[in-house]
């Protein structure tokens, strides 16, 4: 992810001191994990402070490799989050309160601000552990179909 050019990592401790200070931080995301609900270089997030996380919430994270993350909540297991980007289906452990940096607010999409409280956000929500699975059985398929095909042409 970066911003215009600028690395986070060298955009982080502004981001911090906004965020901290209870202020909101909005940038743009690069990568793809968050589609299709944050579009790479198009959708901005709006970031607060990472209080009162749950179930569900996008929190902006850093891995212990230095990398910064923007992916979702999906289980919470002996005080570790579980985690996983909504274009994702490999889940990802470890990841504490230590790791967290901000919790997403709201997503700005073609000009709208759409909170996280919206009903149609939390409606997207419920509906992700489905997708999901459709995109991990869609995968398994895939692989599968390679190769019986490839053992055919050979």
């Amino acid at each position: 992810m970066s911003n215009q050019g600028v690395s986070l990592k060298e955009f982080w401790p502004v981001m911090k001191e906004v965020i901290e200070s209870g202020g909101e931080f909005t940038f743009c995301p690069q990568g793809i994990s968050m589609m299709p609900l944050i579009r790479p270089g198009v959708d901005n997030v709006v970031l607060v402070k990472p209080e009162n996380i749950g179930l569900g919430d996008a929190v902006f994270y850093r891995r212990d490799n230095g990398q910064f993350v923007l992916h979702r909540i999906v289980k919470i297991k002996n005080g570790e989050y579980v985690m996983c980007g909504d274009n994702q289906f490999i889940l990802e452990y470890g990841i504490t309160d230590k790791h967290i940096l901000a919790k997403m607010k709201a997503v700005i999409k073609d000009g709208k601000t759409i909170d996280s409280t919206d009903k149609k956000y939390q409606k997207y929500i419920k509906k992700l552990p489905f997708t999901r699975f459709k995109k991990r059985t869609r995968n398994l398929l895939g692989r599968i179909k390679r190769k019986i095909f490839k053992k055919k042409t050979v």
